[in-house]
């Protein structure tokens, strides 16, 4: 407790500290790296700051690296998804080792997000340059082009007693389209604490973009990626029932940009927030999963033999289309 009560005198300044800079900050930046990472989570309504072991964890809550310091001791997780007929691909890969040390259990972890939209048209001119856009007069696609955005990610998690876990993640942003780059730089907070008092359960309070992440663009623009806390808890050892358990986890993730004006309710605001996902285990090889993510359903499978885990999942969303993907994990 000594060990949280320190992560917190430090996290809360930072917190205080937000209505500094914000007002100079631009809205949405950087949604491109907030998609999430690993099939499990996503199929559980990305209720998974609490949950996430292995190179995942290095997205959704960099404590949960050393959680798996009881299992092999690499872990290596790829992830596969498209959109639009193919038009946005988004594609994770990461890879974790648990350090065995004398001051403690330590896990460190490297990872590499990548969001590409191709088909973007490119339009210069008109089919009369010297008229006046309209049905006569239609723009001319000179060409297609795509835009790239890739985060690379490095972190460690650290357990400093039996129920205490830290962690953090550094990560480098980078966007690319036409002849405009864009550099960045970011760091995450997480702490996870196991509690055993009357039920076993995982609490965990994740500080994502924790000093706002920025975008130097090589045109002198400048954006800032506003930060994102997340809290939650999970059932630590799930619900037994013959031939498999039951795991739970419920989270609220607050952006610190205020995003209300964009809801028709206070009640749909609220549910934006929320986080809801089950997993049913049987036999610690099939795996049914489902959840609700910011109002939108979400549902999966999964199947776990010798180490090598492949699972699945889809993503509604009330406006866009729906999400299909498919993540592997291998631990040895």
């Amino acid at each position: 407790m000594d060990t949280l009560r320190r992560f917190f005198r430090f996290l809360c300044p930072v917190l205080l500290a937000w209505p500094v800079w914000l007002s100079a900050q631009s809205k949405y930046a950087g949604e491109s790296f907030s998609v999430g990472v690993g099939a499990r989570g996503l199929a559980m309504g990305s209720a998974f700051h609490t949950l996430a072991t292995g190179p995942e964890a290095l997205y959704w809550n960099p404590a949960g690296l050393v959680r798996s310091e009881r299992g092999p001791d690499n872990c290596l997780a790829l992830m596969h998804s498209e959109r639009f007929d193919g038009e946005v691909v988004y594609n994770f890969a990461g890879y974790s080792r648990n350090l065995k040390r004398a001051e403690g259990p330590l896990s460190i972890g490297v990872g590499l997000i990548h969001l590409g939209v191709g088909g973007i048209p490119l339009v210069t001119r008109l089919e009369n340059p010297g008229g006046e856009l309209g049905p006569e007069n239609r723009p001319v696609i000179d060409r297609y082009i795509s835009k790239n955005d890739f985060a690379f990610l490095a972190g460690f998690g650290r357990r400093f007693s039996d129920k205490t876990c830290l962690g953090a993640t550094v990560k480098v942003l980078h966007e690319r389209y036409l002849d405009v780059t864009a550099t960045g730089f970011g760091f995450d907070l997480g702490a996870i604490y196991e509690s055993y008092r009357l039920v076993p359960l995982l609490l965990s309070l994740s500080a994502r973009d924790v000093t706002t992440s920025f975008l130097a663009f090589s045109t002198g623009k400048r954006e800032y990626i506003k930060p994102w806390i997340s809290a939650g808890a999970a059932l630590a050892d799930g619900y037994r029932l013959p031939g498999g358990k039951i795991t739970g986890a419920l989270e609220v993730s607050v952006p610190a940009e205020r995003r209300r004006k964009n809801y028709p309710s206070d009640g749909a605001y609220l549910m934006s927030l929320l986080h809801l996902g089950a997993e049913y285990a049987l036999y610690e090889r099939m795996f049914l999963r489902g959840g609700l993510d910011e109002n939108n359903p979400t549902f999966g499978a999964g199947l776990s033999v010798r180490g090598l885990a492949v699972d699945y999942a889809w993503i509604g969303h009330r406006d866009l289309n729906q999400t299909h993907r498919i993540s592997l994990d291998y631990s040895f």
